[in-house]
This record gives C-alpha cells, structure tokens and sequence, in this order.
C-alpha cells in the first residue's frame, strides 16, 4: 500500500500532483494511491484531503492519519511503515509517528541535522526501490 502525504493546502497541491501525473502519463493519482492527504480539505475514499489542516509538518499527525486512516495499518503493525521524504520536518514527523524515514537528497535534510533520523538515505527514488522490496 502507498500513500502521498504533503502539507501544501489543497488548492495548490492538488493541481501539482495531477500535472505531474498528467505529464508522465501514470493516469489517476487517485487509482495510483491508496491514500492522499493534503492541508485542507476532509479526508474521504476516493479523494485526497486531511483531516489534520491545522497540523503542518513536523507534526506527526500527516503520516499518522495517512497510516492509520487511509490505509488502515494498525498501531501495532507501524514499525511494517516507512515514509520517504526530503525535507527535515518531514523526517521529523515520521519518526514522531512512529516510522522508519527514508531520506531523498535534493531537500533539506542534511542542512537540517536530521540525518541520523534516517534508516537509509538515497540521492533518488531509484534507490529507494530496491530497499522496500
């Protein structure tokens, strides 16, 4: 199971995320993810939102709803998570949510001192495929 986590408001991310598809012709983000949680809009099957708007990363909130709400992982089975990120708040909020963090250069984790936080660390997501197989 995957899920899109991001904690732009939904007004601007929305858009992005479907450009991007759109562009590399993958189809419906919607059909691609199981769960997508943006800043300000109601989570609900079959759409993307969250019901954390007021909690931005480094808040653990985003990955913690977008595990247990929108793919349905118990508490128990969080350490079966990891979430993939570039940016040092979002590094923070998985391990504050209890998962492993995988690190993608080209944000700003290692300026931001949270790469000890990191199970591993790629310089694209290439690389992180063979780690989650």
């Amino acid at each position: 199971r995957i899920g899109l986590v991001t904690s732009g408001l939904h007004e601007k991310a929305w858009p992005s995320i479907l450009s991007v598809f759109r562009t590399l012709e993958l189809g419906d983000p919607l059909d691609f993810y199981d769960c997508i949680i943006t800043a300000g809009t109601a989570l609900r099957k079959g759409q993307a939102g969250t019901l954390g708007e007021l909690c931005a990363k480094p808040h653990p909130f985003l990955y913690a709803e977008t595990a247990r709400v929108g793919l349905g992982v118990p508490p128990e089975r969080r350490h079966r998570v990891i979430g993939i990120e570039d940016s040092c708040a979002g590094v923070v909020a998985i391990r504050l949510a209890g998962f492993a963090a995988i690190g993608v250069e080209g944000g700003n984790i290692r300026a931001g001192g949270t790469t000890p936080l990191l199970w591993a660390e790629c310089r694209d997501l290439t690389e992180v495929i063979p780690l989650l197989i």
